[in-house]
């Protein structure tokens, strides 16, 4: 009785057991999610070479045509792969943050070459590599953001020059992201936190720049990647500012901008990577939303492809983008490589099926 006593007395009543129980339920199942989500986002040798390729290749009309590159440390693998490029002759680069290197593919996704070490000295790279893109020489231009700089490398990898330094004068980056030509082989830089975009020739010799608006047309404020079209406009990524592009003509006066924040047609949830094709299409690298959205030169609205998962035509975490001579698309997606916790949350917010990314 005395016993019995004590166990009326303790605050877990009867009352109080159904609330207690579905309160412990609730928070094994967090934590299974939790678990679950992070295993989807975590290199597996097994799993990552069979069920994800970091490179997908698709035709003009998003129809999915190949993929390479599994996860791992080994040539033809990526670890962190963000910028992507092709060249005239088809072949394909991409920069891999985490490796700190830049491997070579040819069209079929046959690895070719990589070079690159850590460091900060001439053809080194930090751990933060953003863009690479191939000028009308064949010459590779890559974004170093961790050492605020632009390095220049021909087409086998050989170191030709360097520039910039972490500063806001005339030259200097501070978190330079994306880096594109204009038919003349200038070169434009988009200067993220100094809120610019750069112009230099071919050598790094600063030519100017273009600061942002003061608000309205014009104005942005975290800009990522950067195209041209054959007229020399060119358009501009903006993840922070309403989330829309901008097309300036080729001395920087602003033409016009389209899209906003969400998930519909047109719209965009940090948009990183932007390319041009040989018809003028504008094609963006829909991050958040796990697709590629396609518009004509005036921001009309053409198409989209993609959802989340690592099926065909699938992305996880896409990033940048590439467009051959035969406007052929090439898209890197950072995948598992990338488990950070905003997106989890999003994942788990949206209610995907997370066993999918399991599923091989």
């Amino acid at each position: 009785m005395e016993f019995s006593a004590k166990i009326l007395r303790s605050p877990f009543k009867a009352k109080n057991i159904p609330i207690i129980v579905l309160g412990l339920i609730g928070v094994l199942l967090f934590f299974s999610l939790v678990s679950v989500t992070r295993q989807a986002f975590t290199v597996s040798s097994t799993e990552s070479s069979l069920c994800f390729t970091h490179v997908k290749k698709f035709d003009s009309n998003g129809k999915y045509a190949s993929g390479w590159g599994p996860s791992g440390s080994l040539n033809g693998q990526f670890l962190h792969i963000h910028g992507i490029a092709t060249d005239k002759l088809g072949n394909v680069y991409a920069v891999d943050e985490q490796k700190q290197d830049v491997q070579k593919f040819d069209s079929k996704g046959k690895f070719l070459i990589s070079w690159g070490a850590t460091g900060s000295g001439p053809g080194q790279f930090s751990n933060k590599l953003e863009d690479i893109n191939v000028d009308s020489k064949g010459d590779v231009y890559v974004v170093d953001y961790g050492n605020n700089r632009i390095s220049k490398f021909s087409s086998s990898g050989k170191f030709i020059n360097s520039w910039g330094s972490k500063g806001e004068a005339d030259g200097q980056f501070n978190r330079p992201w994306g880096v594109a030509f204009d038919s003349h082989s200038n070169v434009f830089v988009t200067d993220q936190r100094n809120n610019r975009i750069q112009k230099f020739d071919n050598t790094g010799k600063f030519i100017t720049s273009i600061k942002s608006a003061t608000g309205g047309n014009g104005s942005f404020i975290h800009l990522h990647a950067i195209a041209f079209d054959h007229l020399d406009n060119f358009y501009v990524s903006d993840a922070r500012n309403d989330s829309h592009i901008i097309k300036f003509d080729d001395r920087g006066k602003f033409i016009k901008s389209w899209g906003s924040l969400g998930s519909g047609p047109g719209q965009f949830h940090e948009q990183h990577g932007i390319a041009v094709d040989s018809m003028d299409n504008v094609y963006v690298v829909d991050t958040f939303n796990s697709r590629i959205q396609k518009f004509s030169s005036d921001g009309r609205f053409i198409k989209s492809w993609g959802s989340l998962g690592i099926k065909e035509g699938q992305f996880l975490f896409p990033q940048d983008i590439a467009i051959d001579s035969m406007n052929n698309i090439y898209i890197s997606d950072i995948g598992n490589g990338h488990p950070e916790i905003h997106f989890m949350a999003r994942f788990l917010s949206e209610h995907q099926n997370i066993t999918e990314i399991l599923d091989c």
